[in-house]
């Protein structure tokens, strides 16, 4: 009986969260939970320069892979996540916790999150977000700074470098 108990509270637990995700996405405009794959986040990491201290930002970052990534090629850089969907932020938070990884996490809208000080900012959003986030880049982004965007464009930018993956998708590389 109490298997049927907690495999029902478990059930329950996951209709919740595609239920919210599917609100999320159809109804407010959110980027879906999806994971940059492990091979795009090595090409990225093969472009990219940071020197000890340079602030990186992940956008809906999710369970913080990129970020993860980072803290381990670039040990001396100053990690930030967003993230606004509750159990993505609650589950990676705890394994972050966990592994006593830097990496520090914020349950928030990724529009309300200064980007000023960023020297690097990583997103894996959706078309929709992207074009909102690209007057916000415009007005706080750090001059100079690197937006990595992994899939979507951002239409209103130039991009620097573009590397186009063997699964057509591509990797934009924007300087502010």
């Amino acid at each position: 009986m109490a298997i049927l108990i907690v495999f029902t509270i478990i059930l329950v637990a996951f209709a919740v969260f595609f239920v919210i995700q599917f609100f999320n996405i159809i109804f407010r405009g959110f980027a879906p939970f999806v994971s940059t794959k492990p091979e795009v986040l090595e090409k990225i990491l093969n472009e990219i320069k940071l020197n000890q201290g340079d602030k990186v930002l992940e956008l809906g970052c999710g369970k913080a892979g990129f970020l993860r990534a980072i803290e381990e090629k670039f040990p001396g850089s100053k990690l930030l996540g967003v993230e606004y969907s509750y159990w993505p932020w609650l589950i990676t938070k705890i394994q972050l916790a966990i592994s006593r990884s830097k990496i520090r996490l914020h349950k928030k809208n990724i529009l309300k999150v200064p980007f000023g000080d960023s020297d690097l900012i990583y997103c894996y959003l959706n078309v929709k977000t992207m074009a909102r986030l690209a007057h916000k880049l415009r007005s706080e982004g750090k001059k100079g700074a690197t937006v990595v965007s992994y899939a979507f464009p951002i239409l209103e930018f130039s991009p620097v470098k573009v590397i186009e993956l063997t699964d057509k998708s591509k990797i934009y590389f924007y300087t502010l």
